[in-house]
């Protein structure tokens, strides 16, 4: 038998679609745009700004508790080992000091 195929599958080539912005939906390039009046100004923020009494609620909950989950892993990596670092300390005597020298 032959290590070569004898039939080859045939290429299928789907041409890619693009999608492009209609020229009256968006600005065309280096025109700019005017700026909104103070009424717009105010409507827009009022839009995206809610005074929602439950969302600060939940944000300072979320706040909270990754605050707490970062303290843990802090408290955590920084007694991680400590009893292995006190012991490889030298033990001082009672009564001594280093200058002494004994």
């Amino acid at each position: 038998m032959s290590d070569e195929f004898t039939l080859v599958a045939p290429r299928v080539l789907i041409p890619s679609e693009t999608v492009v912005v209609p020229v009256e939906h968006g600005p065309l390039p280096g025109v700019t745009r005017e700026v909104p009046d103070p009424e717009q100004m105010r409507a827009a923020e009022a839009a995206f700004t809610h005074d929602n009494q439950e969302a600060h609620a939940v944000a300072g909950v979320l706040g909270l508790w990754t605050g707490a989950l970062l303290l843990h892993d802090l408290a955590a990596e920084h007694f991680e080992g400590r009893d292995e670092e006190e012991e490889t300390l030298p033990r001082r005597r009672p009564g001594r000091t280093p200058e002494d020298g004994q």
